[in-house]
């Protein structure tokens, strides 16, 4: 009877420890462009939904179109750490004036 407690407990304590199969899987959500209409410079974004990603040195200050995945909301910011003034899109926008080449961060979450 021992044997069989300890082993049970060793399983619940392993079960309860293990991540679950949908938590914490990085998506792919967001594609931006370093140019209009999708052209130029390419950057392809994954993160959990809604976790807030700082974009790469080569691509701060430099997003000029962008396109959500298929079911999301993103937003870029203008500063880092998804802080400052951001612009929401769901599919295929045109990047306000007033953001293009200034984003620093993105967050994108389910609609």
């Amino acid at each position: 009877m021992k044997f069989s407690f300890v082993s049970l407990l060793t399983l619940a304590t392993a079960a309860a420890a293990a991540p679950s199969a949908v938590e914490g899987r990085a998506v792919t959500l967001i594609d931006l462009w370093a140019d209009r209409d999708f052209l130029g410079l390419k950057f392809t974004g994954s993160a959990d939904v809604g976790q807030c990603k700082n974009l790469p040195s080569n691509f701060n200050d430099l997003v000029t179109s962008g396109k959500a995945r298929s079911g999301y909301r993103c937003t870029v910011w203008v500063d880092k750490d998804c802080k400052g003034t951001g612009f929401s899109f769901v599919s295929n926008p045109k990047i306000d004036s007033w953001i293009d080449n200034k984003a620093s961060s993105w967050k994108c979450v389910k609609v």
